[in-house]
């Protein structure tokens, strides 16, 4: 049985659509970064290996949280382009 965390997973997906529309010109170091400067921001939320796959569909599809997640990372990518 294993946890993770799904913050991390749910702002992986929105700064890959971010990236996507706006691009970014920093490095895989750079990327890392802003990806640790979000995760510090936005509450952390584990699921275990075991539960229910539902529960975690809806955790990443929350749309309040993802406008969240987008957000903080838009304001890292400038912070990082400074």
């Amino acid at each position: 049985m294993t946890i993770q965390n799904y913050t991390e997973v749910l702002v992986r997906e929105v700064m890959t659509e971010y990236l996507k529309l706006h691009g970014f010109n920093g490095d895989e170091t750079e990327r890392e970064d802003v990806l640790a400067i979000v995760l510090n921001k936005l509450p952390q939320r584990y699921f275990l290996s075991t539960s229910n796959e539902g529960e975690k569909k809806a955790f990443l599809l929350d749309k309040q949280l993802r406008m969240k997640a987008l957000i903080e990372i838009s304001a890292a990518a400038t912070d990082m382009g400074k």
